[in-house]
């Protein structure tokens, strides 16, 4: 084991145009020696290091982690701690390392669960998070979209969790973006008919990546089979 423990650098790398990178971000990638980047374990892909690839000098070492899509929280656990002692061991040696994830680190990202096992496993551990845009920012972004303004509220909510939820939840937020929407889009849909007041409805799928498609009335892509990477902002609408 070295004298002097590595430090682990978890970068989000924004929602996947490679251009949305931090300079910070961008700065420790060209410094560190091994980059870890997660994906499924069904595959060996993984969008976070597909945009920063480019970017990587010459020699870097590149460390895939495997997150199982799951429910089994016995599995999940099993990997999250695989993956803690895959990084300590870089650690361990001296070496810094950077984890990169798409999106920001700290907002719906196997990055939490990695730190949160590492300080359960190795609570010395030294970590620096460095945020990274978001995907509904950068949709909004690309709509010309004002989140919230004044006095207004913002909600983030779970496409993936119940949808039926999700008007409960929406009396919290004059605006509602909802995550993850691939899953459950037409109940999703179905709920938001439910919202009172007039609302619209803002679909954004692939956003900065080639396929991105920007839909300023989601209910018009009921029935379709959506990409993984989609999300709805809902704002309430001015009276004509």
């Amino acid at each position: 084991m070295a004298d002097k423990q590595g430090t682990l650098y978890g970068l989000g790398v924004g929602p996947g145009d490679p251009e949305l990178i931090t300079l910070k971000a961008l700065k420790i990638l060209q410094a560190v020696p091994v980059v870890f980047a997660a994906g499924s374990t069904k595959n060996d892909y993984s969008l976070a290091l597909n945009v920063v690839e480019r970017h990587l000098p010459p020699g870097t070492e590149i460390q895939k982690l495997g997150f199982p899509m799951s429910d089994d929280q016995a599995v999940l656990q099993a990997a999250w701690r695989d993956n803690a002692r895959q990084v300590l061991a870089v650690l361990a040696s001296g070496r810094d390392a950077a984890f990169v994830t798409i999106g920001d680190p700290l907002t719906y990202s196997t990055y939490a669960y990695l730190l949160r096992t590492l300080k359960e496993m190795a609570p010395q551990t030294l970590v620096q998070t460095v945020p990274g845009v978001t995907a509904y920012h950068a949709a909004a972004a690309r709509l010309n979209l004002p989140l919230v303004e004044s006095k207004q509220s913002l909600l983030v909510v779970s496409g993936v969790s119940d949808p039926a939820e999700i008007p409960r939840l929406a009396a919290c937020g004059d605006t509602v973006v909802i995550m993850k929407t691939y899953r459950n889009f037409d109940r999703i849909l179905d709920a938001l008919e439910e919202l009172p007041g007039r609302r619209r409805t803002y679909s954004v799928s692939q956003c900065g990546l080639p396929g991105e498609r920007i839909q300023e009335d989601a209910s018009s892509l009921r029935g379709q089979k959506m990409p993984y990477l989609s999300l709805v902002i809902v704002k309430d609408s001015p009276e004509d």
